[in-house]
């Protein structure tokens, strides 16, 4: 392959990664209008990734049954993936919203991508350079920014409100470190030779199952037949930022670094910002409008870097 040919793959994987966290975006809208149809939190998320695992599972059967096959030594792999990233990433970020606020617990689920930089250097001997820690820092100050916490932390100015408890910041960084996990986790499994969509497949099916179980205790899943409302609108949210952005997400990062993917994604929550201004007519200080920017810079800068040096 050319080096002209090396730049469009890259070019490419870039774009899918962006628009996988353009995706992941809408999550946040997604939620919101979900609850307010009444649909429980579980009851959501079982949805969500019963709409990933099912379409997944559909285009396996169609292009080649081959990809269901597993190796009887592979398959912690998958149930790490399932358990200790998806599972433990969606339990700790909504325990840490509660615990602490939406700005704050956003900002420190950010983190990620600097988690994802560590463990890629110790793992896959990716280099850590001063051009991605700098592109890194500027995407997690940005986020911080853009989710809101600047603005708090400037309005309150000592108030009780603004204090981060030591829980709150457990579970904030615990979020971060599962989301962090499904690049690590899902980067061996792809190297062991898997398909992306035998990991998603697999990855989803089980913590599908976990939430199911989960929705059935708190009494959720018997409202996905009362609301279908709700229910529509939760399998569409599972097809957008399940499906659509996994997908999307895995196959961009399985041609570039792991710790590059992790940091193009923080454009997430500068869509979910911007979104949050156009549906719901929410306001955009000035601290959130520089750190969408630094995101945007970062990412920009990220992706002429890895045009230059393709992994």
């Amino acid at each position: 392959m050319n080096s002209r040919d090396t730049q469009k793959g890259t070019t490419a994987a870039a774009l899918m990664v962006i628009a996988s966290a353009v995706l992941w975006g809408t999550y946040g809208s997604f939620v919101t209008a979900i609850s307010r149809l009444g649909l429980g939190r579980n009851a959501q998320v079982f949805l969500r990734f019963l709409m990933t695992a099912l379409p997944v599972g559909l285009l396996m059967l169609r292009r080649d049954r081959s990809l269901f096959r597993l190796r009887k030594q592979d398959l912690w792999l998958f149930a790490a993936n399932a358990v200790l990233s998806l599972y433990f990433f969606s339990a700790c970020y909504t325990a840490a919203i509660a615990a602490t606020k939406i700005a704050t617990a956003a900002a420190l689920l950010y983190t990620a991508p600097v988690i994802v930089m560590v463990l890629s250097a110790l793992l896959f001997q990716e280099k850590i350079t001063p051009g991605k820690v700098c592109c890194i820092l500027l995407s997690v100050i940005g986020c911080a920014l853009a989710s809101g916490l600047g603005s708090d932390l400037a309005g309150a100015h000592g108030s009780s409100g603004s204090v981060i408890s030591l829980t709150g910041l457990l579970l904030g960084l615990g979020a971060g470190l599962g989301y962090a996990l499904y690049s690590i986790f899902s980067r061996i499994i792809l190297r062991r030779g898997y398909s992306v969509y035998t990991n998603i497949f697999y990855s989803f099916l089980l913590v599908m199952i976990l939430f199911g179980a989960a929705s059935m205790r708190d009494g959720s899943f018997q409202q996905i037949f009362r609301l279908p409302k709700a229910t529509l609108l939760a399998l569409l949210c599972g097809l957008v930022t399940g499906f659509g952005s996994y997908v999307l997400y895995t196959l961009g990062m399985e041609r570039m670094e792991t710790s590059r993917a992790a940091q193009m994604a923080t454009i997430e929550p500068v869509t979910a910002a911007l979104l949050g201004v156009l549906l719901f007519r929410q306001p955009l200080s000035l601290p959130e409008g520089i750190g969408i920017t630094l995101v945007v810079l970062s990412v920009i800068l990220m992706n002429s870097r890895s045009r230059r040096h393709p992994a």
